[in-house]
């Protein structure tokens, strides 16, 4: 699914990063709001839109994720279990150079994907991740990729339990300069064994 910036406030949620930690996720929630400029006349908030994004699926390649798609455990290469969700985007703010994680004009990203039976984790999520920063690639064609956001799944879980329930995922990217992209998806989990 891929949201466009038309100077209206659209609705994408966005999911996963590369290399995420338990210590990505604690953060400060007073900072996960978007930052607008006042609008003088009205006291309300001007921002819109700035460019397009898309959140998709898959460790090897991108497959755009939508309604109603498998959300599939895949198991990395150091034995962890993950959903590998890879961003992309274009003619948003970023960093120069836009692997800068540090910078201020880094895009944020937050997660939340909700479980039946299995949201016993930070906020009542299944997985939570906050203000997690993108270094996007720049593409020939000028277009953004960020390779995927890997967003593990507990030790204590085993995969095979989560298999055939429906989860609910939220995904926010937060670019300098516009505002927020938002998305939400049901979603059918598929659970896989552990490799021999």
């Amino acid at each position: 699914m891929r949201v466009y910036g038309l100077g209206l406030a659209l609705s994408l949620v966005l999911v996963g990063c590369g290399g995420i930690t338990d210590a990505a996720e604690a953060t400060d929630p007073s900072s996960s709001s978007s930052s607008s400029d006042p609008d003088e006349s009205s006291g309300s908030t001007t921002e819109s839109v700035v460019g397009w994004f898309e959140l998709g699926f898959g460790d090897t390649a991108f497959a755009p994720l939508a309604d109603g798609d498998t959300l599939q455990v895949v198991w990395g290469g150091q034995g962890a279990a993950m959903f590998p969700l890879p961003l992309r985007g274009a003619e948003f703010t970023l960093p120069d150079p836009p692997d800068d994680y540090t910078s201020e004009l880094a895009p944020l990203f937050d997660l939340d994907i909700d479980i039946e039976g299995y949201n016993d984790g930070p906020g009542g999520h299944f997985k939570h991740l906050a203000n997690y920063p993108i270094t996007f690639e720049i593409q020939p064609d000028g277009s953004y990729e960020y390779i995927y956001v890997a967003v593990l799944l507990p030790d204590e879980i085993d995969p095979t339990e989560l298999d055939g329930l429906p989860a609910h995922l939220s995904v926010r990217l937060r670019p300098y300069g516009s505002a927020d992209f938002e998305l939400e998806l049901d979603l059918v989990v598929a659970g896989a064994a552990a490799p021999n």
